[in-house]
């Protein structure tokens, strides 16, 4: 439901501004926007894949270094949005805790190279957060398991393209 509201609210944009957008949301990211730009949209391989890398890095150093502010700032206006942050930060850090401890930046990775619900971008983000990962040390992970996570989403997309037609 919530995807089609998003598609539905960039129809009258450009299909590359849209692509921009809609992967760099966490419900869609490149996930769910690689194989709509291609497949409904009829868009080439390679600038899909570019446009959408590029809209699915932009909230990454945002939210890493904003949040702490943005906490601070709701901690004083909208304590409901500290208890949902709070949260995703929870969750981030119960879904990578114990395997950083095993794995290190290794973990961080996977987490944002996995392609599937729960993992991706803004969740691994939010996990180097949580468990206090230094920008040095996330940054390569975060952007590297974006990279892989495009490349397998479009590789995905472009086989399926092959069979279906």
């Amino acid at each position: 439901m919530i995807t089609e509201i998003l598609f539905a609210s960039v129809k009258a944009f450009p299909h590359w501004l849209a692509v921009i957008l809609l992967s760099a949301l966490p419900v869609t990211e490149s996930r769910l926007t690689i194989p709509v730009a291609i497949l409904s949209w009829h868009m080439g391989p390679t600038m899909t894949y570019t446009l959408a890398m590029l809209g699915n890095a932009l909230p990454i150093a945002p939210i890493f270094f904003g949040f702490v502010h943005v906490r601070n700032w709701c901690e004083k206006h909208a304590q409901w949005v500290v208890r949902w942050l709070d949260k995703v930060v929870d969750h981030a850090h119960h879904k990578l805790g114990k395997h950083f401890e095993q794995y290190g930046l290794t973990a961080l990775f996977l987490l944002s190279a996995i392609p599937l619900p729960g993992g991706g971008v803004w969740t691994a983000v939010f996990a180097a957060v949580a468990l206090k990962i230094s920008w040095k040390n996330a940054a390569p992970a975060l952007f590297g398991g974006m990279l892989v996570m495009g490349f397998i989403v479009l590789a995905v997309t472009l086989a399926g393209g092959r069979i279906a037609g």
